[in-house]
């Protein structure tokens, strides 16, 4: 399978719960705009937390799905890595760019 064709697979995969995670990342961003670095490690737990429930939701309500993209060549550990590095990746950086602007 062609490189473009797994980004696309996996962009769609994280497709189905973006708006979730996102919204979880920018309430992490605007608590971390508000008290600083003392809830930095409250907030990486919730991050982890909501990550875990989001991968439990998905793995029992889109079970289907994931034969989709086996067939297509790509297993759910790939698809799991993959997406939900990104998604920490995102936090990481909104977090970090939070800090830069926090005045």
């Amino acid at each position: 399978m062609k490189f473009p064709a797994i980004i696309r697979l996996l962009l769609t995969f994280y497709k189905s719960f973006f708006l979730f995670s996102f919204l979880i990342t920018l309430s992490s961003a605007l608590l971390y705009w508000e008290y600083g670095p003392p809830i930095l490690k409250v907030l990486a737990w919730f991050k982890l937390l909501t990550q875990g429930l989001t991968w439990y939701f998905i793995r029992t309500y889109k079970k289907k799905e994931f034969y989709y993209y086996r067939n297509l060549g790509l297993r759910d550990t790939v698809l799991w890595s993959v997406t939900l590095g990104l998604d920490m990746g995102l936090f990481i950086t909104l977090l970090i760019l939070t800090h830069q602007w926090r005045p």
